[in-house]
């Protein structure tokens, strides 16, 4: 496994845990914050690369804010009662 085989791994894992915890998807700073990237272009390359081979997935134009979705997650909401 590559190098950028496994930050595309942990970008889509922080997305998942960041979606399971907001119920919406992070920004690209938000992302880079995340995983240790400090550049803005790295985590824009990484995102169109993941795109590309199908690990997430969008309906938006490129770099939307909170568009991204990860296939095979489902966020529910359930309201707890007392």
């Amino acid at each position: 496994m590559s190098n950028g085989d496994i930050t595309r791994n942990r970008i889509r894992d922080f997305i998942v845990q960041y979606i399971e915890k907001h119920g919406y998807s992070p920004t690209f700073e938000e992302i880079g914050i995340g995983v240790g990237l400090k550049s803005k272009s790295s985590v824009s390359s990484n995102i169109k690369k993941m795109l590309a081979t199908g690990m997430i997935e969008t309906d938006a134009e490129f770099g939307t804010p909170r568009a991204i979705r990860v296939p095979g997650l489902h966020f529910t909401y359930t309201k707890e009662t007392k």
